[in-house]
């Protein structure tokens, strides 16, 4: 049974708005596929191509999918449509299972999208084709077999050791057919991480709502500009004190509640060795950028909160000033500890990067402290513009990209000066 008023398929086949999006989109990216010989200098230079590094990096391609379904996004039902569902002869589990699937799918997409253009502009052999199938396939069904139950604590050791495996297929340089074993390993895993758990159609209505709260949340937060809105909350830590909180209490206590993004940041960092095994062309100081800001900005989210709340920072009794030193000083030891481990990866990457490249890490954290102390968004004053794309709020963009603006001149910068 479909809701009333519901469009299949997201809309993509009414002819509407989404219709257009989802043709243009498609056509964009499959247009690459005809210019494959404007793609390779670009991603791989005039230098061989290193197959095995490119099954690694495809590998963390999978294992940041996988680790993205974990997040079931998809685990949310309308409230109004939940109670409505409640007297209707359909079962709510198969709307969040549909659900599921869709996610689902639009992960695999996405990777085989990665692998197919990645291997083609390579000019990729029928053994590499085979193993690039095998570990989109296999990952597939791992993250449809975990992700299809309610969140376990181990849950994102899987993409973890996924991306080790990574990692170990590109420094290693081992071949398609050992790659091909790895597939089938990750295919038996599927097995046990199919039990535990409840199955995520069987949610109650608390959880269901939670889902719907947050999918609210990011529908606000994109439709008025304001990502600062998905900064990620702390979860509690520590017990009850009686002690007045000062301004680096206060921020190692956020970061303590934060911890569970450590995984993310690790395999970020993964992903940016990988990277730069796989597609020599691209600085190093672009990836450690793009990496260390997507790595640490979780981390900021304390100071995020604060700034949007005027009234904390009046509880808490301190200076603005001393309240972003606090914070910057703790995210700086995070920041540090994300260099080393960073290192350590590249280590036993076999790799390794420039000295300038390095200083695109404390070059992420000014910029993630110059985005969560943005002040609140004014829509009082638009002030739009014309450009290239048409009329544009130059007001809103510029508070939009406030911290971004910093990262990319810098990296541009560093860059530079290789």
């Amino acid at each position: 049974m479909r809701i009333p008023g519901r469009k299949r398929f997201g809309g993509i086949f009414s002819g509407d708005t989404a219709g257009f999006v989802f043709l243009f989109g498609f056509g964009f990216l499959f247009t690459a596929f005809f210019h494959v010989d404007g793609w390779r200098p670009a991603l791989y230079g005039s230098s061989l191509v290193d197959f095995p590094a490119v099954l690694g990096l495809l590998t963390l391609c999978c294992a940041v999918g996988w680790r993205g379904l974990l997040r079931r996004g998809f685990a949310w039902v309308e409230p109004a449509e939940l109670t409505w569902l409640d007297f209707a002869p359909v079962d709510r589990g198969r709307v969040v299972t549909l659900r599921l699937l869709g996610a689902w799918t639009g992960v695999v997409a996405v990777t085989g999208y990665l692998a197919a253009l990645l291997l083609a502009v390579g000019g990729a052999g029928l053994e590499q084709w085979r193993a690039a199938v095998a570990i989109v396939a296999a990952t597939g069904v791992a993250a449809f077999a975990s992700a299809r139950r309610t969140s376990l604590r181990l849950d994102a050791l899987g993409p973890l050791v996924l991306a080790v495996l990574g990692l170990g297929i590109a420094a290693l340089g081992l071949g398609p057919a050992t790659v091909q074993f790895i597939a089938a390993g990750v295919l038996a895993a599927a097995l046990p991480l199919a039990f535990g758990g409840e199955p995520v159609s069987r949610a109650g209505r608390a959880a269901l709502l939670a889902g719907w709260d947050g999918r609210v949340l990011r529908s606000v937060a994109v439709t008025f500009l304001d990502p600062m809105m998905l900064l990620p909350p702390s979860a509690p830590t520590g017990g009850l004190s009686l002690r007045r909180p000062t301004p680096l209490r206060l921020a190692w206590a956020g970061t303590l509640g934060r911890t569970r993004y450590a995984g993310a940041a690790l395999l970020v960092g993964l992903a940016v060795v990988v990277a730069h095994i796989a597609v020599p062309t691209v600085p190093g100081a672009v990836l450690i950028g793009i990496g260390g800001y997507v790595a640490l900005t979780p981390f900021g989210g304390g100071l995020g909160e604060l700034w949007r709340n005027p009234g904390r920072r009046r509880w808490v009794g301190s200076a603005d000033r001393a309240l972003v030193l606090a914070h910057g000083v703790v995210l700086a030891g995070v920041g540090l500890l994300w260099a080393a481990g960073l290192f350590a990866v590249t280590l036993a990457g076999g790799t390794s990067f420039t000295a300038t490249a390095w200083l695109a890490v404390p070059l992420s954290v000014l910029s993630i402290l110059r985005t969560v102390t943005r002040t609140a968004v004014d829509y009082a004053n638009p002030a739009f513009v014309d450009t290239p794309m048409g009329p544009m709020p130059a007001n809103l963009v510029r508070q939009l990209f406030r911290g971004l603006d910093l990262q990319v001149i810098g990296i541009v910068l560093l860059a530079a000066a290789v």
